[in-house]
This record gives C-alpha cells, sequence and structure tokens, in this order.
C-alpha cells in the first residue's frame, strides 16, 4: 500500500511540475515578457533533513520597475518524492551549460543564485540559494541550444529516500524541457 502511495505522490508532484512550467512558458509569451523559474535549494527540517536539496520551485517574472517577483506560489516537493540533482542537467550548472558564444546571444542558464524565499523555520524568509532558467516571449528558454550533446535539459524526479544513492532508480519521472521551443516532455520507466 506504501509503495501505491508513494508513486501517486511521484505522479501528483511531476504533474504539478510539469504544469509550472507549462505555465511559465505560457506566461512569457502572452505577456511578452521573460518568466524565470527557480528551483530553490534547501533543507528539510519538518523531515528532520539537514542536508540540503532541491526541494522548492517557484516563477518569477519583471514587474513595471524591473525588479524580479513572484508570480506562483512557492511549490515544496512532497516527501517521499525527491529531485535527483545527478539526474537533472537543468540543476547542473556546470553540465555544458552557457559558452561565451552562447552569452553573446543571451543564453546563460541554467545559473545560480540566491534569493528570500519562505524556507525558514515556519515558512520564515531567508536567502535561499536556487538554480534558475528563462521562458522567453518567444516561447524558447535561455539554456543554450547549439552545444551538440550537451543541449538536453531535464529535471528528474524519484521515489524514495535510497532513490537519491541510485544512478538508475526503479521508479522515476523525467521532464525535459526543449531549449528551443520551451516544450516539455514526459518519460517515465
Amino acid at each position: 500500500l506504501f509503495s501505491l502511495i508513494s508513486a501517486n505522490t511521484l505522479t501528483g508532484e511531476g504533474t504539478v511540475l510539469r504544469n509550472q512550467l507549462t505555465l511559465a512558458q505560457q506566461l512569457a509569451v502572452s505577456k511578452n515578457a521573460d518568466v524565470e523559474v527557480r528551483f530553490f535549494k534547501m533543507a528539510d527540517y519538518s523531515a528532520a533533513q539537514t542536508e540540503e536539496r532541491y526541494l522548492a520551485y517557484q516563477l518569477y517574472q519583471y514587474n513595471q520597475t524591473g525588479q524580479l517577483e513572484p508570480i506562483s506560489t512557492f511549490f515544496r516537493i512532497k516527501a517521499p518524492v525527491a529531485v535527483h540533482e545527478n539526474l537533472s542537467t537543468i540543476l547542473n550548472t556546470r553540465s555544458g551549460g552557457a559558452t561565451s558564444v552562447d552569452k553573446k546571444y543571451g543564453f546563460d542558464s541554467p545559473r545560480e543564485g540566491s534569493a528570500e524565499a519562505p524556507t525558514g523555520e515556519g515558512g520564515s524568509l531567508r536567502s535561499t540559494p536556487y538554480v534558475a532558467f528563462r521562458f522567453r516571449p518567444d516561447g524558447s528558454t535561455d539554456l543554450p541550444y547549439r552545444t551538440g550533446s550537451k543541449d538536453t535539459w531535464y529535471i528528474t524526479l524519484v521515489q524514495g529516500e535510497g532513490a537519491l544513492q541510485a544512478n538508475r532508480p526503479d521508479n522515476y519521472l523525467c521532464l525535459q524541457v526543449n531549449p528551443y521551443n520551451g516544450q516539455v516532455s514526459e518519460f517515465r520507466p
């Protein structure tokens, strides 16, 4: 019964993340402005986990004064689902991301940063590290796509704690973002 509930949670969390990525692309196109997707790295003290992992995400867009502000709620990924960092190129800023030629054309993701987010005790704001990329007004992303084999961008959700240590988890949900047209595809075993 527990494995059935866990698998259902994995499906649910994957669906929410996929929907938010699709929403980010649609908002970028409809409002003719970049939408940034941030994945926050934090500890989960409520689950007695002090090791920081990517456990939350949120969408941001520029306001009229030119500042990035949240345009979605702060989504926390529910246990036992977790993001597998080694199987998620979107989170790896050293995965062959932007070269100097890419930066010339505005491709500089994935990139690291730090921002105030409700990751402190009781949901208090705390400076939290994140990795981000953006959807552009034409529906594309700012992820490099002329780099050959290193232009496949995805995030992988796995089920259960032990799955984080395995490079071949039994159950996973992989969301691939096409950098050229922003299409989000889902892959499962």
